[in-house]
């Protein structure tokens, strides 16, 4: 038990020291974006980590035997759910910027304003409950139930990203990385939840890595991947499904290529490409092996370039990471290794032949 503690307390700092380096090193470099999704994610990890040094600090010095065991502890578990809603704001801020009013902000917190107030009228009258057969015993009883909803109700906030339309063309992420952020959120949540009604030492030392691991990933991908839309185009794409499809599929694939421009959807894959041109995958990649040498990958990435060259070139000062964005490139790494790539240059070294 003594060792359990102690790897609990170390976990909980390393969390505590790797939210606020995180929240720092967000926060310096925010202004180098015109959204506000690094501030929101600057936001999430500062919360996480003062709320593990209050952890670290309550700890210090305690003895096993004064530590109180009881499970759904009173606002631990309203602590818990705001910080899973101040999580959500940085995917809200990335899929939907214009969504974040002050009147939806209030509308994601008003659940725990109005548990607060519920929970103050229970001051000094909780039950308390010390194994998880307690909670069944006393699970009618109000001051139970309002717990058990702070707790509960976090689920839902963490599927919120479903809720909002896919447009590729405004939300600088794929559908990828709503499904891994949403999935990643939902699991902390579940760990969040058992923790609570369980107090299980193994899940106290798990939690703690499991949210430090979350946010370095997180703030790995906002600083070094993710492409951040500097302007909107105004640019979509209708395959009609009534229009006669050429008899040879090459060509269906360079009308798809040129005139409809897929490539400039993130998240355009052969199985996708292969519906849209009414033919299976295994012809589809043949077709294109024979007519480029290359694969499918290779085409839309050389599509992609020659998007981003196009835009250089109409306007030499234009913003290289709104060409990428614009072009369908959702990630910096693979957009800059894909023009030094295909050019032979570095965008900037591009640009600076042109001028």
């Amino acid at each position: 038990m003594h060792l359990l503690f102690s790897l609990s307390l170390a976990a909980t700092a390393i969390e505590m020291a790797a939210c606020l380096i995180c929240a720092r090193n967000l926060w310096h470099l925010q202004r180098q974006t015109y959204d506000r999704s690094r501030r929101m994610l600057a936001l999430g990890a500062l919360f996480s980590g003062l709320m593990a040094l209050l952890v670290v600090l309550g700890n210090i010095g305690m003895a096993i035997h004064e530590m109180s065991y009881f499970v759904l502890q009173p606002w631990v578990g309203l602590l818990y759910m705001g910080m899973n809603i101040v999580m959500v704001l940085y995917p809200i801020s990335v899929v939907r910027p214009d969504w974040l009013t002050p009147k939806h902000f209030t509308f994601l917190f008003l659940p725990v304003l109005i548990l607060g107030i519920i929970y103050m009228s229970f001051t000094s009258r909780w039950t308390l409950l010390h194994t998880p057969a307690d909670i069944w015993v006393h699970v009618w009883e109000p001051d139970v139930i309002a717990r058990l909803a702070s707790l509960f109700l976090m689920i839902p906030y963490c599927l919120i990203l479903f809720l909002f339309p896919y447009n590729y063309h405004r939300i600088s992420a794929t559908r990828k990385w709503i499904w891994t952020y949403s999935l990643g959120l939902l699991l902390i949540c579940v760990v969040h939840i058992a923790v609570m009604l369980t107090n299980n030492s193994i899940l106290l030392i798990i939690l703690p890595l499991l949210v430090s691991t979350f946010y370095f990933f997180s703030t790995e991908y906002e600083l070094r991947e993710r492409l951040r839309p500097v302007e909107e185009i105004a640019v979509n794409y209708e395959v009609d499904s009534s229009a006669p499809l050429e008899p040879d599929l090459w060509a269906r694939i360079c009308r798809l290529m040129d005139q409809e421009e897929v490539w400039k959807d993130p998240d355009l894959s052969l199985a996708s490409l292969s519906r849209l041109c009414a033919t299976n995958i295994t012809y589809l990649s043949r077709v294109i092996q024979q007519e480029t040498g290359h694969g499918f990958k290779e085409l839309v990435n050389a599509k992609r370039v020659a998007g981003v060259i196009a835009q250089i070139e109409a306007d030499p000062d234009t913003d290289v990471q709104s060409a990428f964005f614009n072009a369908g490139f959702r990630s910096r790494t693979t957009a800059w290794r894909n023009f030094k790539d295909i050019t032979g240059k570095s965008p900037a070294e591009y640009k600076q032949e042109l001028k």
